[in-house]
């Protein structure tokens, strides 16, 4: 059984954020090329110890069509010029920003990384203007029992509420 948790900013204000550490070279940066494969790469890096298994059978192809589409925003964090970690964000139809993967390869956990890639990852999404320069309605996602340990501590802890929860 698992605990699924959804969660939401409903403005920029809301955020409590969290700096970079101290003397770690970080550069935080849209995919200059939307690639399958960087996705997929993103996907089962950080999502392997926290059993993601959603799109495990995607076959290339499928992974390139989902990351091309233009709702879809693909964040690189680069740690002294290693991949670090990412957050895929997708804009809703209702205005609403979802990040539908976010965290850390696992050589990066534990170094305080996660708070301050959270909060750059927000303030990137209220930025996203649509079509007529409106920002976000709120920013949300899901977390659930069997993620990293800390994932939702720091979701709260960077400002975003529960709205819903479901047992799978």
């Amino acid at each position: 059984m698992t605990t699924v948790w959804y969660l939401a900013l409903q403005s920029p204000d809301q955020l409590r954020a969290k700096n970079w550490p101290a003397n770690v070279a970080v550069r935080f940066a849209e995919a200059e090329l939307k690639t399958g494969e960087l996705n997929r790469y993103f996907y089962e890096s950080v999502g392997r110890a926290w059993q993601w298994q959603d799109a495990d059978d995607w076959p290339l192809s499928r992974w390139q069509t989902h990351t091309e589409r233009p709702e879809l925003r693909l964040w690189i964090l680069w740690i002294s010029g290693s991949p670090a970690g990412y957050v895929e964000m997708e804009r809703q139809p209702d205005g609403s920003v979802e990040f539908i993967s976010f965290g850390l390869t696992p050589p990066f956990l534990g170094q305080g990384l996660g708070s301050a890639l959270l909060s750059e990852a927000v303030k990137v999404a209220f930025a996203w203007t649509d079509d007529n320069g409106r920002i976000p309605t709120r920013i949300w996602l899901t977390t659930c029992s069997d993620d990293h340990p800390n994932a939702r501590a720091n979701y709260e802890a960077r400002g975003f509420e529960l709205f819903k929860t479901e047992i799978e």
